[in-house]
């Protein structure tokens, strides 16, 4: 079905340099069965008439309904939500914004705990981001992502980084965190008061347990690696 897809080359006299390309004399000629139905030959919209029919599937709509859900509620979120917004999908063709919409306007994608372990980018960045601090020099930031296994924009595999919690929350990865909180505070601990910090970047959302700790902290540096390894500022 697919044979015959192809990109334009640098010297291709068809197209731009990386644009969609239907090589005809490529193409594998014949009928094709998908999914119990059958599409006739017709070069490249014979394609384009399979991956229609595919998008508008029961199953596509709820695979992205849940792939949502998951990275932005939980692991499991709830199949209520994932039912309503694979509805919606269907009902809007498949139109993202729309599905979008759905999801932040659920009631159920807005637990009181959030249920979901920021990844490493989000943990790294949130830190900079709650203690006000600016760097030129994004070297450490860099280093502590390929740390945690998260190197900037490169993924092992085309499918990208985890969804799932169990990728970034085992003990080794803790620990890292841990390592990596207390070398943050030592960097951001003259630009950075804890308390601030603390009601920046979780508000009333910190325990009473958690604000104990960071007043209690030996030091401002101490203070601050608390603040970023609390068990509310490691779920978003």
């Amino acid at each position: 079905m697919l044979t015959g897809w192809s990109v334009a080359g640098p010297e291709s006299a068809v197209g731009d340099s990386g644009a969609f390309l239907f090589k005809s004399n490529w193409h594998e000629p014949g009928d094709r069965t998908i999914l119990g139905r059958n599409y006739a030959p017709a070069g490249v919209e014979q394609g384009r008439a399979v991956l229609d029919d595919l998008a508008r599937h029961p199953a596509t709509a709820r695979h992205i309904a849940t792939k949502l859900a998951r990275h932005f509620v939980a692991d499991e979120p709830p199949a209520g939500l994932v039912d309503a917004l694979a509805q919606k999908f269907r009902d809007s063709d498949g139109d993202l914004a729309v599905v979008a919409t759905a999801l932040v306007s659920d009631d159920r994608a807005w637990a009181p705990r959030p249920g979901k372990i920021r990844t490493p980018l989000e943990f790294i960045v949130g830190a900079a981001r709650a203690a006000g601090f600016q760097s030129t020099d994004p070297g450490p930031y860099l280093h502590a992502l390929d740390l945690l296994g998260m190197p900037l924009w490169r993924p092992a595999g085309p499918n990208g980084f985890s969804d799932s919690d169990d990728a970034w929350s085992s003990p080794e990865a803790m620990k890292m965190r841990l390592d990596l909180s207390w070398s943050m505070a030592q960097r951001m601990r003259g630009s950075a008061e804890p308390l601030a910090v603390l009601s920046t970047a979780l508000g009333d959302t910190a325990s009473p347990d958690t604000r104990q700790a960071v007043e209690r902290a030996g030091s401002r540096e101490q203070a601050l690696a608390l603040v970023f390894m609390a068990p509310e500022f490691q779920r978003r």
